[in-house]
Formats: C-alpha cells, sequence, structure tokens
C-alpha cells in the first residue's frame, strides 16, 4: 500500500479542521474550535492531517495517549481537555476523533487513511500497546472500518448518544491489541 500524504497538523490548519468537522458531524457532538486548538498543541504527534494533491486539508485524525482503557462515558466526553487525561507513557492510543471530506467518502481512502495515522503513530509511539474508539451505534459503515482494521467491541454507553440518535443511542467502545509488527 503507497503511503498517503500524510503530516502531523499546524495552527494554520484550523480552519480546514473545523470545516471537515463540520461535514463529518452532527452539530451537538462536533468539538468546538477551542478544543481543536488545545488537542494540537498539547499532542502535535497524534493530531494527522491528510493532503490532497494541492496540499489541501481533505481529512484528520485526532488522538491521546491514555494509561488505561477508560473506566466510563466521562473519558469520553464532548469537549473533554486533553490535559487531563493524555499521559504520553501511556500505552492505550485514544482515538478521539476523525473524519474525510465527503467527497472522499466510499473509496477505502477513509480507512487507509485511518491505518496509516495508526502506524504513524506507533512509529513515533512504540510502547503503545492497544488502542481504542468509540462510535455511534448507528455509524454501521464506520463499525465496518473499524473492524476491518482488527478493533472489537468491548463495551457499550447507554445514552452516550442522545443528542443525535434516530434509532440507538448507545455508544459502542472498540479495541486493538497490537501485535508487535501490527499497525
Amino acid at each position: 500500500m503507497l503511503p498517503l500524504p500524510i503530516r502531523s497538523a499546524r495552527e494554520d490548519d484550523i480552519d480546514a479542521i473545523m470545516t471537515l468537522e463540520a461535514h463529518g458531524f452532527h452539530a451537538p457532538i462536533r468539538e468546538s474550535r477551542d478544543v481543536m486548538r488545545k488537542r494540537l498543541r498539547h499532542f502535535p504527534e497524534g493530531f494527522l492531517v491528510l493532503e490532497n494533491i494541492a496540499g489541501e486539508a481533505i481529512g484528520y485524525l485526532c488522538s491521546e495517549i491514555w494509561t488505561g482503557m477508560a473506566p466510563d462515558h466521562r473519558h469520553f466526553a464532548l469537549g473533554h481537555d486533553i490535559a487531563q487525561t493524555h499521559h504520553p507513557d501511556g500505552h492505550c492510543l485514544y482515538i478521539s476523533s476523525m473524519t474525510v471530506h465527503p467527497q472522499q467518502r466510499g473509496s477505502g481512502l477513509g480507512r487507509r487513511f485511518f491505518q496509516q495515522s495508526v502506524a504513524l503513530i506507533r512509529d513515533r509511539r512504540p510502547h503503545l500497546q492497544d488502542s481504542i474508539l468509540l462510535l455511534s451505534a448507528e455509524w454501521i459503515g464506520a463499525h465496518r472500518i473499524y473492524q476491518a482494521c482488527g478493533y472489537a467491541e468491548v463495551a457499550r454507553l447507554p445514552g452516550f448518544f442522545t443528542a443525535i440518535a434516530q434509532q440507538n443511542a448507545e455508544a459502542i467502545v472498540m479495541k486493538l491489541t497490537f501485535i508487535d509488527g501490527d499497525a
């Protein structure tokens, strides 16, 4: 698989990141510009951007490192302060947000971006042992992508996505345990 043009996000990417956020998530679950800036400043190695041929951001992945899997929904809360949850020496990579531009969806680019981003972060932080993420039970396409990448459901948080749910407000917590040479 050819490497995608992925790089660490910069302060001047914030407008593009916020546009992607608006295209990727319903208003009640979008992160604010302030939260995104804090995450970018606190863990720039874990905030990655996918560029198109013109050098424009067409996707982003935001992450942090935790000491272990979150015990309850508060760790996953919208707008949580990365300074309180991120521990550089932790062993669990938490993917807090990821999206690609709507025109890129369905092409397989999102999955490739996700896989290569996780691999890049693992290269930079080889002590990582596993990764977790959270998604709405209604996001069937995303669920399939993460399963294809080796993630498995480990918990459900009832009512977590009440603000956007049409039928099922549960959040699914998925986990991948890294095996040496895996990403």
